[in-house]
C-alpha cells in the first residue's frame, strides 16, 4: 500500500512541479497577430467550347469551380473573457482562445497535403456544437489564462467523449495557468481517473510520424536544453486517450511562426505532433463509438441464474476498458457450447465478502497498479479456495504487464508464472488451437510473437491463473484496434471460449 501511495504522490507531484516551476519564467502576453490562412480556390481548365459557326480556334477559359464542402473535424471552442494588453503605447484587446486565429486551419491545410484528405473546422461556444462526434470529432481548447466549465458543460463533454469524441488542449505560450485549469476542469468530466504524462511508447507519438524528440523555442522545465521528448498529458477512457493536452505551446507552431520567449515547440515539430494527433484521433474513433454503444443482455426483472457469470475485478482507474467486447464473448460461449450463460457482467472489489461466491474472475487494465495488503490476502484466499483468475494486458500495454507479474508474485509467492505447454488442455478443451494470429499493430511493434500466448500458474494439478500479455478482450471486438497489441479476433474468441470451459471443468 505504501508503494502505491508513494507512486500516486509522485505522479501528482510531477504535474504540480511541471506547472509550479514555470511560474517564475517570464512569458509573452497578448495575441500573436497571426491571421487565418486564406481560402484555397480551385481553378480548373475548361473544356474546349462547342464548335463555332465561324472558322476560328475555340478559346479555352479558366473558371472557378466550387468543390464539395469538406467535412468538419475540429470545433474550436470559444471561452473566457476579453483581455487587454499594452503594445507600443496602445491598448490591444484579444480573446484568450484566439491568440492564434490560424492555428487549426493551417494545421488542417498541412494535413490535407501530407495525409491526402480534406477536413475543415469551425469555432464557437460549446453550446453551439452537438455532443455528437459524427458531426465534430474534436473539441479544441487553447489559451493562456484559466477557465472553468459549468456542470452542464461537464455533462456535455462527458457525453461527447463517451460517444467517441476527442478533446484537445493546447497551452498557449506554455502558460501554466491554462494547463492547470484544463487538468482541473477535464478531471470533472471523468472523476476518479488520473491525468498521466503520456509515455514515449504511446501511439500518439507514432501514429503517423515516429516522434521521440522535438525542438523547443527556449528551455522548458521538463527538458535539459532546447531538445527533448514532447510533453503531452492524457486521460484514458476505455482503450483510447480521448482527452489530451500539450504542456507546451503547439498552436504557434501550427500557425507557422515562432513567438519569441514562449515555451513552445518549434513549428516543424509542432506540425508533426499535430498530424499525429489527427491520425490518432481518427484511428481510435471507431473504438470510442463502439464502447459508447452499451450492450445490455441481462433481464433485470428476473433473478440471475445460470451456469456461468462473468465477474470482473475493479482494480486501478481504467479497469473497465471493454464491456461490450465481454458481452461478445458471452454470446460466443452461449452459441458454441451448451453452457447456460448469465448475460450479466458483475464487478467486484477484491476485498469484497462476495468474492468467494464467484468461481471466475477477470482482471485487465492499461496501467501500472498496486494491490494493497488486504487485496493480496483476499486474492490469495480466493485462488487457494478454488477460484479461477483470467488476466490480460488490455491492448497489450506494457505497464499493466509489468505490474501484473509483480503483483501475482506477491499473491502467490513461490509459484512461477510460466508459458503454458502446447499440450495444455486449455488449448483443446473445445477448439483445437495450435497457434494464434495477432493484430497488425502487434506484428509491427513486436520482434517475435509466440505461437501460443498464454501463461499460467500451476497449483495442485490445475491452472487457477491464466494470463495473456497480449490483448484478449480487444480480439473479442468485431474490429481491430489500430494501436493495440491484441490477439486476432477469431483466435481471441476461441481462446476465450476455451478458457471459460477450462475454468468451469477444472
Amino acid at each position: 500500500m505504501m508503494k502505491y501511495l508513494l507512486r500516486t504522490a509522485l505522479a501528482v507531484t510531477m504535474v504540480i512541479s511541471v506547472v509550479g516551476s514555470a511560474t517564475a519564467v517570464e512569458l509573452p502576453e497578448g495575441p500573436c497577430g497571426s491571421k487565418e490562412p486564406g481560402k484555397s480556390q480551385r481553378r480548373k481548365a475548361g473544356e474546349g467550347l462547342p464548335p463555332l459557326p465561324l472558322p476560328v480556334t475555340p478559346q479555352r477559359r479558366t473558371e472557378k469551380k466550387r468543390p464539395p464542402s469538406p467535412p468538419p473535424l475540429v470545433a474550436k471552442i470559444t471561452h473566457g473573457k476579453v483581455y487587454t494588453v499594452k503594445r507600443e503605447g496602445k491598448s490591444v484587446k484579444y480573446h484568450d482562445w484566439n491568440k492564434d486565429p490560424g492555428d487549426i486551419k493551417t494545421l488542417l491545410n498541412q494535413a490535407n497535403k501530407e495525409l491526402d484528405f480534406r477536413y475543415t473546422s469551425k469555432r464557437g461556444p460549446l453550446k453551439s456544437f452537438p455532443p455528437d462526434p459524427a458531426r465534430y470529432p474534436v473539441y479544441y481548447y487553447t489559451g493562456s489564462h484559466g477557465f472553468s466549465l459549468s456542470d452542464a458543460q461537464v455533462k456535455k463533454i462527458r457525453q461527447f467523449v463517451r460517444s467517441g469524441g476527442t478533446v484537445w488542449g493546447d497551452t498557449c505560450f506554455g502558460q501554466p495557468e491554462f494547463f492547470k485549469a484544463f487538468i482541473k476542469q477535464m478531471s470533472k468530466v471523468f472523476p476518479g481517473r488520473e491525468f498521466r504524462r503520456l509515455p514515449p511508447r504511446h501511439p500518439v507519438y507514432h501514429s503517423f510520424y515516429d516522434i521521440e524528440t522535438v525542438q523547443y523555442i527556449r528551455d522548458v522545465p521538463d527538458i535539459e536544453g532546447k531538445k527533448g521528448p514532447p510533453v503531452l498529458y492524457g486521460l484514458e477512457v476505455g482503450c483510447r486517450t480521448p482527452i489530451i493536452i500539450s504542456r507546451y505551446d503547439l498552436s504557434c507552431g501550427w500557425s507557422g511562426h515562432v513567438r519569441e520567449g514562449s515555451m513552445g515547440v518549434h513549428p516543424s515539430d509542432a506540425r508533426k505532433l499535430g498530424l499525429n494527433l489527427i491520425t490518432y484521433t481518427l484511428g481510435t474513433y471507431r473504438a470510442g463509438r463502439y464502447q459508447g454503444q452499451a450492450k445490455i443482455y441481462h433481464e433485470k426483472d428476473k433473478e440471475t441464474r445460470g451456469d456461468f457469470m462473468f465477474v470482473q475485478a475493479s482494480v486501478g482507474d481504467n479497469w473497465n476498458t471493454q464491456p461490450n467486447a465481454i458481452m461478445n464473448l458471452m454470446k460466443a460461449v452461449s452459441k458454441q457450447t451448451s453452457v447456460k450463460v448469465t448475460f450479466r457482467r458483475n464487478t467486484v472489489d477484491l476485498t469484497s465478502s462476495n468474492l468467494q461466491q464467484y468461481p471466475f474472475l477477470y482482471l485487465t487494465g492499461h496501467h501500472d497498479f498496486q494491490l494493497s495488503q488486504e487485496q493480496v490476502k483476499a486474492l490469495r484466499r480466493y485462488l487457494e479456495s478454488g477460484g479461477f483468475l483470467l488476466a490480460s494486458a488490455c491492448c497489450g500495454r506494457r505497464g499493466f504487464d509489468a505490474a501484473f507479474r509483480e503483483q501475482i508474485s506477491r499473491v502467490l509467492p513461490g509459484n512461477k508464472l510460466s508459458p503454458l505447454s502446447k499440450n495444455h488442455s486449455v488449448y483443446s478443451v473445445l477448439h483445437e488451437i495450435k497457434k494464434v494470429d495477432y493484430s497488425t499493430y502487434a506484428k509491427k511493434t513486436e520482434t517475435k510473437l509466440p505461437l501460443l500466448p498464454l501463461e499460467g500458474i500451476e497449483m495442485g494439478g490445475t491452472t487457477p491463473v491464466i494470463y495473456s500479455r497480449y490483448g484478449l478482450g480487444g480480439g473479442w471486438r468485431p474490429f481491430q484496434h489500430p494501436f493495440a497489441r491484441d490477439i486476432a479476433s477469431e483466435d481471441a474468441t476461441q481462446l476465450g471460449v476455451n478458457i471459460v470451459l477450462y475454468a468451469m471443468t477444472h
